[in-house]
């Protein structure tokens, strides 16, 4: 089995080669957000990515309590994404090394790095088409790095079952997404030449100086895929549910493989409970940590009334950001103009509810409090991404301070 020392390796051999770098999410991910987003974003910027272009590519969230989160629900699940920024540096977003998920993830992942870095399929500049041959360009190569590791027959063969299994969840007409990752055929093509070369022989091939040579392998892949993968007008046709005979024809391989997979991947399932049980409980953690931001001041004052509200305002506006992808409904609330509704949710009646209803909210709101100067002064704060935070920090300053008086005045009366 391949162990994580030598997938990093790998990874700093490959990255080495196509000018890129690799960010592990299990790394990062801790009880502490703000430590984990800060890292996220400084290794992003070095990309050309600002904190504002993240926000709008939502790779980041706004998090309640004030602060930014990564977007941790996908990693947490084994997924992983490659970014290409300015001065073609690219940078992978790994979620982990223990999984065998992980495993496929990570050289799915490397495939992408040099498909960047030679422009393979037009990847730069990619169309539906050139996002399927990428894709399954990139499940062939960790296939294939993943097939040449198995140290012996049994493991080759747990390792083919793994491959098919996952094939067979790709070749699934009710999710469209899942088109792009059709690899099955490509996946069998490679398994036929290597049980035909000998799985030997073929290492031998494949390797320098007794290491895999992934740039070789890259490039034999994409030539598979040229190959054995779809064409853009049967691509095109399956994409809008024409019948196509060698679709057809993989749906039948893939459901033959369907109780060997199925098997496979109740093992896989048992594999990933003790990691998700890791992430749930950093994430109960650091739940915990957030509704403690936001239990209110006691209101027993203006100040701090002003405060609350502030605060029940920033809230309304992560809730819409992070369910709707409304990011103007403040500015909206202070301008007093209509909140505009996003496409993909006009036709969706309980979005739409919930959207009037939280943004009247914000209204009702900002009509108590706008004749306040301080009100302004820190409503004006939210509507810049680096100011939001010093509302919050304001608020935790207010508790102490609350906290501190209400301390000496207990003392005060014990005397």
């Amino acid at each position: 089995m391949t162990q994580k020392n030598e997938l990093q390796e790998d990874l700093k051999n490959i990255c080495a080669q196509t000018k890129g770098q690799w960010l592990c999410y299990d790394e990062i991910h801790s009880e502490n957000m703000q430590a984990d987003t800060a890292l996220y974003v400084k290794e992003l910027k070095h990309l050309g990515y600002s904190i504002e272009e993240l926000l709008a590519l939502r790779y980041l969230n706004f998090a309640y309590g004030g602060g930014l989160e990564i977007r941790h629900q996908e990693e947490a699940m084994g997924a992983g994404y490659t970014l290409n920024g300015k001065n073609n540096k690219k940078l992978v977003i790994l979620a982990g090394f223990s999984r065998r998920k992980d495993k496929h993830t990570i050289y799915h992942e490397a495939a992408h790095l040099y498909q960047f870095e030679y422009n393979m399929f037009n990847v730069r500049y990619r169309g539906e088409y050139e996002t399927y041959l990428s894709e399954t360009h990139a499940n062939a190569f960790a296939a294939m790095v993943l097939l040449l590791k198995s140290p012996n027959i049994l493991e080759y063969k747990k390792q083919k079952l793994s491959l098919f299994a996952g094939a067979v969840d790709t070749v699934n007409d009710k999710r469209k997404k899942m088109l792009y990752y059709l690899s099955l055929p490509i996946e069998l093509e490679l398994i036929k030449q290597i049980r035909r070369q000998g799985r030997k022989n073929v290492c031998d091939k494949f390797s320098k100086k007794g290491r895999l040579d992934f740039k070789k392998i890259a490039f034999w892949t994409a030539d598979l895929v040229r190959k054995y993968g779809f064409s853009r007008e049967e691509f095109s046709d399956i994409q809008k549910g024409k019948a196509v005979l060698s679709y057809e024809l993989l749906k039948r391989k893939a459901k033959a493989y369907r109780i060997l997979g199925k098997a496979f991947q109740y093992y896989e399932r048992q594999q990933r409970k003790a990691q998700d049980k890791y992430h749930d409980k950093i994430d109960g953690i650091r739940i915990e940590k957030i509704k403690e931001k936001l239990e209110p001041l006691p209101s027993n004052n203006k100040e701090a009334e002003i405060i609350n509200s502030v605060c029940a305002l920033d809230n309304f506006q992560v809730k819409l950001c992070e369910k709707y992808g409304l990011f103007d409904a403040l500015v909206c609330v202070t301008q007093a103009d209509v909140c505009q509704i996003p496409d993909k949710f006009k036709r969706d009646v309980k979005a739409i509810e919930d959207i009037v209803q939280t943004v009247e909210k914000m209204k009702t709101i900002y009509q108590k409090w706008q004749q306040e100067p301080y009100f302004h002064d820190l409503v004006s704060k939210l509507l810049f991404v680096n100011q939001r935070d010093e509302v919050w920090q304001l608020k935790e300053q207010k508790k102490k301070q609350i906290a501190q008086k209400n301390f000496e005045f207990g003392l005060s009366n014990k005397r």
